[in-house]
């Protein structure tokens, strides 16, 4: 027995204090399951390290230091942001012109700005090499916008239109009447062949490469945005007339009376027409003469044309101006009255109704004498 058995202490031979040998092949397995555990563990550690980097690289390429450029960048490039575009779309067009360096950088801006669902499409002029966030705050700013602005007014006719056109965004003049004289390129609703009247009046911002037809084709697109055709139709019932003709109306009325008054014009058409009267308008001879506001001879009144409502009954062939929503509003719902007659009575505009033709003549006989025409 080993001196150390007496003590209860066994040795390193592997026996009890009682001399009997230790179950060796448990005690093998014992430290066997000890190394395997501490192994896994560590593999543990080691991959809880590895995703934890891996996840810390990844999150700090969507939020930090995506490659990009510093400050506002130089030079000067054109590029074109199409509707439907994304910040991912608006990226990659950035990144193809050398605007930014990275598509991360910009949709990184625009993630962290609100603002960027704000972007219109249209052309715009930015800088070379600029920082995501310089070139988001750009295209946020109306100064880097390339566009023709241009206002056209109620009541212009087409050839005002397209002169207006020509000198606002330096396209020939003759551009538009050839545009105009092709109306199936241009969108015009079934049974229409002629502009007049589908120029709708606003302010428009076209592109800066945009023809002659593409600037007609959006006025169009805009009048039929605006203007519901098929209440129009409906509104003509009553009538006698297509949707067409009372658009024809809505521009006599643009051009005969002032806002206030659009509906007692209109009734006065409506009221002309029903009782087989001439309109005798002023507006229609000076449309076929090719001029505005000009007050008309004897002898203009005999010229030989369409338009020539002194001598021809009915409405005009076409719409003698492009009317705005206030007189198409009044053409669709005058209000009632027996008048058949009006004139100005002041230099402000404002008319004088009437059903008399005496009446009439009496109060076109003051006007004159005041110098109001």
């Amino acid at each position: 027995m080993s001196d150390l058995s007496i003590l209860g202490i066994s040795d390193d031979r592997g026996y009890d204090h009682d001399g009997r040998r230790r179950n060796g092949r448990r005690s093998r397995r014992r430290r066997r399951s000890g190394r395997l555990g501490g192994v896994l563990a560590l593999i543990v550690i080691l991959g809880l390290v590895a995703a934890v980097g891996y996840g810390g690289k990844r999150l700090y390429g969507y939020v930090g230091a995506s490659p990009d450029y510093a400050g506002d960048g130089t030079g000067s490039v054109e590029i074109q942001v199409k509707s439907g575009d994304t910040a991912k779309d608006i990226a990659a067009t950035l990144v193809s012109k050398g605007v930014v360096k990275s598509a991360r950088a910009f949709e990184n801006a625009a993630t962290a700005d609100p603002r960027s669902r704000g972007i219109r499409p249209g052309f715009y002029r930015l800088r070379r090499e600029m920082s995501g966030a310089a070139a988001l705050n750009l295209l946020l700013s109306p100064q880097a916008r390339l566009s023709m602005k241009v206002t056209v007014p109620e009541g212009y006719a087409s050839r005002q239109i397209f002169e207006l056109l020509a000198k606002k965004t330096k396209v020939p003049l003759a551009d538009f009447t050839q545009a105009a004289a092709e109306p199936e390129a241009l969108g015009l609703p079934e049974g229409v062949r002629n502009v007049e009247g589908l120029l709708f009046p606003s302010t428009y911002e076209f592109d800066p490469h945009a023809t002659a037809a593409d600037m007609l084709r959006e006025m169009v697109t805009t009048f039929t945005a605006q203007v519901d055709v098929a209440a129009l139709a409906e509104a003509a019932k009553p009538y006698g007339l297509t949707w067409y003709q009372l658009l024809n109306v809505a521009s006599l009325v643009e051009e005969e009376g002032i806002t206030a008054e659009f509906g007692k014009v209109a009734r006065v058409v409506y009221n002309r027409l029903h009782d087989r009267v001439r309109l005798g308008f002023d507006s229609t001879i000076n449309y076929a003469l090719g001029r505005s506001s000009i007050a008309l001879s004897v002898k203009d009144t005999q010229i030989s044309s369409l338009y020539n409502t002194y001598r021809h009954f009915g409405l005009p062939p076409t719409p003698i101006s492009n009317p705005g929503l206030e007189a198409i509003q009044a053409a669709m719902a005058p209000p009632a009255g027996n008048w058949l007659y009006f004139v100005k009575i002041d230099k402000a505009g404002h008319s004088y109704f009437t059903a008399n033709y005496g009446d009439f003549l009496a109060h076109k006989a003051a006007a004159q004498k005041s110098g109001v025409y």
